[in-house]
């Protein structure tokens, strides 16, 4: 499960655990992961790397009415305090381990391919005898509410319908293979390649797939930072990351595998429950190397 934890996401995780730790608990709980999700560190001088709340988690609490600071301060008057420091492994509370489950469910629920800080605001909703469930309890914060202020703060196209978006590269050139070159149109591909013709190329899109812009990460991970029904805006956006952050940032084509839900009704009869959208395939990845010239190299990935 851990492997779909984003950067965020994971961060969160450490700095509960720094927050148990500066409490001098030898474990950690909801409480300690609400504050972290909310952007509350430890203040702890190691930690200099901590950017605080993310913005997918700020924009989500946002939606939902309430700001961090009031998740924060409801949340600290209930954190217990220990009566030493835990240097070592520090375990998670049975009711964090069930919220870490609760995560998992939500992020397949709402179709997406990792889990983030969102996702384990709405896992803490539904581990309602925990520090974290009542205080998110107390706020009218359930999971169904999370789940809409997910949705609502995502910039995330619905299941799209098949359509083919057309990109451009040099004649010659495959778009499958490493080392092509692919752009969203005709000037930019001109300007990057004077000297040589370019041609069109239709790219295939099937239904419910669509294009996914984020930063790579080690062991084949994949940070999301946002999606777009055109390549073009796809292009835009991961330029205008790469130029900010400075970092390599990929476009890839997600596609959709869907999963069916099952359960027992009154009568203990097997029956449909939901369908599951979870993005596990790709197709193509591209990525702007860098934001003076302006490249995308595209590669074929399964």
């Amino acid at each position: 499960m851990f492997e779909k934890f984003d950067g965020a996401a994971r961060a969160a995780i450490m700095m509960s655990k720094d927050i148990a730790d500066y409490r001098g608990l030898d474990h950690i709980s909801t409480g300690h992961l609400l504050l972290a999700v909310a952007g509350h560190p430890a203040p702890k001088p190691h930690w200099k790397n901590w950017q605080g709340i993310s913005p997918k988690a700020a924009a989500v609490i946002a939606a939902l009415g309430t700001t961090p600071e009031v998740i924060i301060d409801q949340t600290m008057p209930e954190l217990e305090r220990g009566s030493g420091t835990n240097p070592g492994h520090v375990p998670f509370t049975p009711d964090l381990k069930l919220v870490l489950e609760y995560a998992l469910r939500a992020s397949m629920m709402l179709g997406d391919n990792h889990i983030g800080p969102e996702h384990l605001l709405a896992g803490l909703t539904r581990a309602e005898d925990s520090t974290a469930g009542r205080v998110l309890a107390r706020l009218g914060i359930t999971d169904a509410k999370v789940h809409a202020a997910i949705r609502e703060s995502t910039p995330v196209p619905s299941p799209t319908a098949a359509r083919t978006c057309d990109v451009y590269l040099p004649v010659g050139k495959s778009v499958f293979k490493n080392g092509g070159k692919i752009y969203p149109d005709l000037a930019t591909a001109q300007t990057a390649h004077p000297n040589q013709d370019i041609a069109p190329f239709p790219l295939q899109l099937s239904d419910g797939e669509f294009f996914d812009v984020g930063i790579p990460l080690p062991g084949n991970r994949f940070d999301s930072w946002s999606r777009f029904t055109s390549y073009a805006d796809a292009f835009a956006a991961a330029e205008d990351f790469t130029r900010v952050q400075g970092v390599s940032v990929k476009i890839r084509i997600l596609v959709p595998h869907v999963q069916e839900l099952y359960g027992k009704d009154s009568s203990g009869r097997d029956r449909i429950l939901g369908r599951a959208v979870e993005y596990t395939g790709v197709s193509i990845m591209s990525r702007v190397v860098t934001p003076t010239l302006h490249l995308a190299e595209s590669s074929s990935r399964t």
